[in-house]
């Protein structure tokens, strides 16, 4: 935990870059910081692990897409705040080791240190960005943990994939599948375990499709894993995200 002096230190070094580069909480809108103490405690306060399955794969989030926690993660994903890698690792740390620790007990799949596979981005959401948004998470959240994994580079989306927001469930279902196992990858995955990562799991047709994939390389995917999950927002299926999910 930091000192209490540290902790005067650090807000006196916001207090004199506000009055340099005036800013407001993503969350609340309060004045002077990128995300305010208030909005940081309720992102500290998420229950440690959601766990649910998805197609009788055990699935693991931080939390729900809704309040900072949402906030935060479009300023990130969409708005270049790469900052928030930090606090947004730190909400996915728990649920990506749970998701670890249960693809090192499943039997079967090769030597026990699984591979985490990220959701891939469409090339010009990277583009746009200029950063692979998850890989950059998977990175903060276990940066200093000792538990064994190795990240591969595994999916790609293929043409004609858009965004989700505002397709019917079927069309979401036919977007969805519009994603590969990379050549190069596919040897690495034949036989392993794998922990799949996303950032927002809605109604899981994206993460189906990458376990589809993945597994009709050889591999086995054991657990996945989301920082958030978000409901649905209308009967057109409609989810509640604010931006398209590239």
């Amino acid at each position: 935990m930091p000192t209490l002096r540290a902790q005067h230190l650090r807000e006196l070094v916001l207090d004199l870059a506000a009055l340099v580069w005036p800013t407001a909480c993503v969350g609340c809108g309060a004045e002077d910081r990128d995300c305010c103490d208030v909005c940081l405690a309720a992102l500290g306060e998420l229950p440690a692990v959601h766990e649910r399955e998805l197609d009788g794969v055990p699935c693991f989030a931080g939390g729900s897409y809704e309040g900072p926690l949402r906030s935060v993660l479009v300023a990130f994903k969409h708005d270049g705040r790469v900052g928030f890698r930090r606090v947004l690792g730190a909400v996915l740390l728990d649920p990506l080791l749970s998701a670890i620790r249960c693809a090192a007990r499943t039997e079967g799949g090769g030597p026990s240190a699984p591979l985490i596979v990220a959701m891939p981005s469409r090339p010009n959401g990277v583009r746009k960005r200029g950063y692979r948004h998850l890989e950059m998470l998977v990175t903060a959240a276990l940066r200093g943990s000792r538990i064994p994994s190795l990240r591969l580079r595994a999916l790609r989306t293929t043409r004609g994939r858009v965004g989700q927001v505002g397709l019917s469930a079927s069309a979401r279902e036919r977007n969805a599948r519009r994603i590969a196992v990379r050549h190069s990858a596919r040897r690495l995955v034949r036989g392993r375990r794998v922990v799949l990562v996303d950032d927002i799991i809605t109604t899981g047709a994206s993460m189906r499709a990458a376990r589809e994939a993945l597994e009709h390389a050889g591999a086995n995917v054991v657990a996945m894993v989301a920082l958030c999950v978000a409901g649905r927002r209308d009967a057109r299926g409609v989810p509640a995200k604010s931006r398209e999910n590239p």
